[in-house]
């Protein structure tokens, strides 16, 4: 999987920008606020069809007019397609345009025309934070090789607000218990899919994982756990209609799952340092590198924001011979030093300032 031309119109802070990366290791280096993660959330959005980091939509229209647009070429083996993403601000609302090889398309139908593995500063959360971030990272890593798991994420969502307005209403003496019949089923239904891949990837990330971050973190060991709900997803929804027609809201489903990440046998939430966190993050997005190469017979495109931050000489020089094996990475730092001279000798470097971007040499 490569990303062979990438244009902006009106992105974030990039006014317009045509940028063609090379097939390997791409450097982007410049201060911070001048654009490098924003040149990489458009990557990401071209995998995953929406931003992974912003909270509304006109947040990526610049200033330069109510529009902004994400043109790519990508290649998947001797193929290539031509991929666009348009955000049009039409007064309070923003409306959303996706199309593959010109043709219209649906949000959940881009993903897995390109696919990505993004890691930004913001991921450490997979380890501090609270499940959000842990079911979000299984779900885009999904969407992208799961055929069907973006739809069963929508099911899901269409689900859960029907079923959470019934309970209200319900509880409002507004209908009888029955009501919830139907979506329970559906509930079980694209609930016992989703949980159903959701396990499956995390039995084969384990071991890639915990591979990855001993040999980054000499020897440490990592594991991950997906707690899922109960087995017999039917019978548990059945069993929580009263707890939920009390608290209004379903508590059963996997709206509710969660990834375990253990340092040596302990809570890395409670008990890893700040780097043995970031290593630990790290390794799992490696691991979902190659869950997405195994599945699709191609390494996708690796997005690195910063990732060499609060990382030790012994473990950065792991993580770049990792990271430079094979396939294209574009990777973001605040300046050249962190990078070995050979690395940078045979990457693509440029400079990012100010939303304008310059190859370097």
């Amino acid at each position: 999987m490569r990303l062979r031309r990438l244009r902006l119109r009106n992105h974030r802070n990039y006014a317009q920008l045509d940028l063609t990366p090379g097939p390997g290791v791409n450097v982007f280096i410049g201060p911070n606020g001048q654009g490098k993660t924003n040149l990489l959330e458009a990557v990401a959005m071209l995998a995953l069809s929406s931003s992974p980091r912003a909270r509304r939509e006109h947040e990526l229209v610049g200033p330069v007019g109510p529009r902004s647009r994400i043109e790519a070429e990508v290649a998947s083996g001797q193929s290539t397609r031509q991929l666009s993403i348009a955000f049009d601000v039409e007064g309070e609302r923003t409306r959303r345009t996706i199309e593959v090889d010109g043709a219209r398309r649906r949000a959940v139908d881009l993903p897995g025309n390109f696919r990505v593995t993004l890691f930004w500063p913001d991921d450490l959360g997979l380890v501090k934070a609270g499940p959000e971030l842990r079911r979000r990272f299984l779900n885009q890593m999904l969407v992208q090789v799961e055929p069907g798991y973006a739809r069963a994420l929508a099911g899901l969502r269409r689900v859960l607000e029907q079923r959470n307005s019934l309970l209200k209403r319900i509880a409002a003496g507004e209908g009888g218990e029955d009501m919830l019949d139907a979506w329970d089923e559906e509930l079980v239904r694209v609930g016992g899919e989703i949980v159903g891949a959701r396990a499956k990837a995390t039995s084969a990330l384990e071991p890639e994982a915990a591979r990855c971050h001993g040999q980054i973190a000499a020897g440490e060991r990592l594991e991950v756990h997906y707690e899922g709900p109960p087995d017999n997803l039917a019978e548990a929804v059945h069993n929580s209609r009263s707890e939920d027609l009390r608290r209004g809201s379903t508590g059963v489903g996997p709206h509710r799952d969660d990834l375990r990440i253990l340092l040596g046998g302990q809570d890395a939430r409670s008990f890893g340092s700040q780097g043995q966190q970031r290593t630990a993050v790290v390794s799992l997005k490696l691991a979902e590198a190659a869950l997405m190469e195994r599945r699709t017979g191609e390494r996708p495109v690796l997005l690195l924001d910063d990732v060499l931050s609060e990382l030790d000489g012994d473990r950065r020089a792991a993580l770049l011979n990792e990271v430079a094996s094979g396939g294209q990475v574009i990777v973001t730092s605040v300046e050249a030093g962190p990078f070995p001279p050979e690395l940078i000798a045979a990457a693509m470097v440029w400079t990012v300032t100010a939303g304008t971007i310059e190859a370097c040499g």
